[in-house]
């Protein structure tokens, strides 16, 4: 079958690999004019990496293997410890630390010339039962196209989620995570752990990224920083968490205020079906969440596997069947995960000051989280 992919990021370009793979001829519309290498880095946990190897796509020589998230609070005090290397040696697939501009390179590398069309600015879509029809504008010229099926991977701000349904928009939770990779001094650059801790002022999360660099963010609660894109932005995370606990100073100071991106958090309710007709969505365009757990990029792997399993041998007769098929199991294995990222103060110091997670067994804390991203997978052996 023809397929159009909207959006030539993680989600599209894996996309693309997986109905490759399946036999279908496959192009991705993308609306810049080079692949969006931007974004720091991505943690791939488990079923991440399983979706990837399922897909094709190998990534075990980028970025760092992690073996260990630890928790603490912002004065130090440990919370618990997930032993991500017994989860990934349990269910066969690691969890990696993975510069985002070197994903998107390693997918794009296994699509022919040609397959990703740059600078192409989707207008409008007719989702029809079959050949829906795209409206796109290249270099200043409009144009029409027809496939067997779309796929909107284009993001939270979805063009193709609203033509497929109107009114659905995320709202924003008033959070912002602050991000980047920088060169800091630390031993966590080199190591194998992520450090997240947790406080009245937010969170933080640091981990190694490959290539000399640590991954670091911060998150604020509503109200409580300026606006993404403030000149001051930095200046005022650095009086926010500037009394935190070691490595969190030293990281502050050696941090640039070029070097940070803010993000605000969004969410949306997570449907039953995303898609109509021969139109269905992937990742973010499909169930945006925050990026309070990682997940955003996780689980558009998985629906990117999901996906192509889904088609694969399908005929464009049956397609709408097979779209609605996917859109409903992936709902069911996204929605808890989805709920749990959106709740953000609750991973923050509500949960610290009742001492709910201070002194966790680690097997508990495993059972935890690898319960969440086992049941939140499509690509893990269960």
């Amino acid at each position: 079958m023809e397929v159009l992919v909207v959006g030539g990021g993680p989600a599209g370009l894996a996309a693309a690999v997986g109905l490759r793979a399946g036999g279908h001829d496959v192009r991705v519309l993308e609306r810049a004019g080079a692949l969006r290498r931007g974004g720091g880095a991505v943690t791939l946990t488990s079923g991440g990496t399983a979706a990837l190897t399922a897909l094709g796509v190998r990534v075990d020589d980028l970025g760092r293997h992690l073996e260990v998230l630890e928790s603490r609070t912002d004065d130090g005090r440990p919370m618990m410890r997930v032993r991500l290397g017994d989860l990934g040696r349990q269910v066969g697939s690691p969890t990696t630390s993975v510069l985002r501009r070197r994903l998107v390179e390693r997918l794009a590398e296994r699509l022919p010339d040609g397959a990703v069309r740059l600078g192409t600015r989707v207008d409008g879509l007719e989702p029809h039962q079959r050949r829906p029809l795209v409206r796109v504008t290249t270099a200043g010229a409009a144009a029409e196209l027809a496939a067997d099926v779309v796929v909107g991977a284009d993001g939270e701000r979805s063009p193709v989620r609203r033509s497929v349904r109107p009114g659905s928009v995320p709202a924003r939770t008033g959070w912002t995570t602050w991000q980047g990779c920088s060169r800091v001094d630390s031993p966590l650059v080199d190591g194998d752990r992520v450090l997240f801790m947790t406080g009245p002022a937010g969170f933080c999360d640091l981990q190694p990224a490959g290539e000399g660099l640590l991954q670091w963010s911060f998150s604020t609660p509503p109200g409580a920083a300026p606006a993404p894109g403030a000149p001051d932005a930095w200046v005022a995370l650095r009086e926010r968490f500037g009394g935190w606990a070691d490595p969190v100073p030293a990281v502050l100071a050696a941090v640039a205020g070029d070097e940070i991106t803010g993000w605000p958090h969004r969410r949306a309710p997570v449907p039953a079906v995303w898609g109509s007709g021969a139109v269905t969505l992937v990742g973010d365009a499909a169930h945006v969440m925050p990026p309070s757990l990682g997940q955003g990029v996780n689980q558009a792997l998985e629906d990117a596997h999901a996906l192509a399993g889904a088609l694969r041998g399908a005929q464009a007769a049956h397609v709408v069947g097979a779209l609605r098929g996917y859109e409903a199991r992936r709902a069911r294995q996204v929605r808890p995960v989805a709920r749990l990222a959106g709740s953000e103060g609750a991973i923050t110091h509500r949960v610290v000051s009742r001492g709910v997670m201070s002194s966790l067994p680690d097997s508990w804390a495993l059972g935890l989280w690898g319960g969440m991203v086992v049941r939140s997978s499509a690509a893990l052996r269960r």
